[in-house]
């Protein structure tokens, strides 16, 4: 198998929606922010019994302190940090071969080994290889626009779905394929007499 090689540039949406990704895939973040923010509702109605304050309205505060919470989290912070690093900004040069990952840009010259991912995540524009860190959000992202056609596409996810995650569906699959139509055992009407 020749080495995938494709080059781009990182894109903030991209970036969100893999940080987004990265969030809701991994359930030790997924379970500490929701513990959090169960915390937050239960300090609030103990503020409603301790003090003078109606149950409802400390709720409610609650409520809105979680969606801060949640916001600041998953939209505000991510957005930060791309944009406050400039390793973003550079062109990522990736080489994906049967011995590992190099990573090349102007701040970074680097090879990784398949052993240090332990899954894949993938929505409709990006795969997130994540790496062996729990409860980290460290994660290598390729967008699915840099393959220069379907076959080279095919080539990557055989490639990770033998090195990383074999739960990864490969492009033959047809319960992952999206141009997959639902073909119907019979093309009669069902008895309904």
């Amino acid at each position: 198998m020749q080495p995938i090689q494709v080059k781009f540039t990182h894109t903030e949406a991209e970036y969100l929606s893999a940080t987004r990704l990265l969030l809701f895939g991994q359930k030790v973040i997924l379970a500490r922010l929701i513990v959090i923010m169960a915390l937050v509702l239960f300090l609030s109605s103990a503020l409603a019994v301790v003090g003078e304050y109606h149950l409802w309205g400390a709720l409610a505060l609650g409520i809105v302190f979680n969606v801060a919470i949640f916001y600041l989290g998953v939209v505000d912070a991510p957005r930060r940090v791309f944009r406050k690093d400039s390793k973003f900004r550079d062109e990522y040069a990736l080489t994906f071969s049967e011995e590992g990952i190099a990573l090349k840009t102007h701040q970074i010259d680097s090879k990784l080994a398949w052993s240090l991912y332990k899954q894949v995540l993938e929505n409709k524009s990006l795969y997130v290889l994540v790496y062996d860190a729990p409860g980290r959000m460290v994660m290598t992202v390729v967008p699915k626009r840099v393959f220069r056609h379907a076959g080279e596409e095919s080539e990557f996810r055989e490639l990770v779905h033998r090195k990383v995650d074999q739960s990864l569906a490969l492009a033959g699959d047809r319960t992952n394929d999206q141009t997959y139509t639902y073909v119907p055992s019979k093309l009669e009407p069902p008895d309904w007499r």
